[in-house]
């Protein structure tokens, strides 16, 4: 018998690039599981028909049709799970999620990009639409930690950062995680890194569809996508003289 209540479980496969320079994260290929529980509160949106269903619906659909739909969380603004989207599968696609987001999927330059609400371990918050006149630089990692992190591959965020400040340029840099506070603060306890850690932030990689980590996207002054690259390329970023 029911008792009203599901996991969701999304496995984002991720990707890191491997570089023989030690400002470079060493490569790491693995699968990052996280489950988010589905309740009678829960918000469900059937993506045939756009509309609400409850989730007697969603249970009796589920029921009906074995292996024949599949769940996924839609992330909100803050980063987190606020809906759910039920869809038809394809092929021998099973009722759980494997994320293998496509580049096609990722915010396109000149657009606008997604409002987000990050809590920053400064306790700041970080409203895009109240950050709009600064450029804002948001990166995209897994773990603060080896091999999916070091404090030398950051060098470069510094450096840029540092250099527009010095050209009297504003940069708000972020930087989402799946590490908690406590987390954040041992693996940075100097925050030398060239950015705020987001704890507990890695729901924005979803929100916009980040299928390899580290990656970072610029905004503009306006909010809108000026450029995107993986840390192996981030001189498309670094490079850009800003005004």
């Amino acid at each position: 018998m029911r008792i009203g209540k599901a996991c969701v479980t999304l496995t984002l496969l991720q990707l890191i690039f491997t570089n023989i320079s030690p400002a470079q994260v060493k490569e790491y290929k693995g699968k990052i599981n996280q489950q988010f529980v589905m309740n009678r509160e829960s918000v469900i949106i059937n993506k045939s028909t756009g509309k609400r269903i409850s989730y007697d619906e969603y249970d009796q659909l589920l029921a009906k049709n074995p292996g024949k739909y599949k769940t996924e969380p839609v992330f909100d603004k803050y980063g987190k799970p606020s809906s759910f989207a039920v869809a038809r599968t394809s092929g021998r696609e099973t009722g759980l999620k494997e994320v293998n987001y496509d580049s096609d999927l990722l915010p396109e330059i000149g657009e606008t990009l997604a409002p987000f609400v990050m809590e920053g371990l400064d306790g700041k918050i970080y409203d895009s639409e109240k950050l709009k006149g600064a450029y804002v630089l948001l990166g995209f990692w897994v773990k603060y930690e080896k091999p999916l992190w070091t404090l030398a591959s950051t060098k470069v965020i510094t450096q840029f950062v540092n250099e527009n400040k010095r050209r009297g340029i504003n940069i708000v840099s972020l930087g989402t995680t799946l590490n908690t506070e406590d987390e954040c603060r041992e693996a940075i306890p100097k925050r030398n890194c060239g950015f705020v850690p987001v704890p507990e932030s890695y729901g924005f990689n979803h929100r916009y569809k980040i299928g390899e980590t580290p990656y970072f996207i610029l905004l503009d002054k306006n909010g809108l996508v000026k450029a995107m690259a993986p840390h192996t390329e981030f001189d498309k970023i670094g490079s850009l003289v800003l005004r």
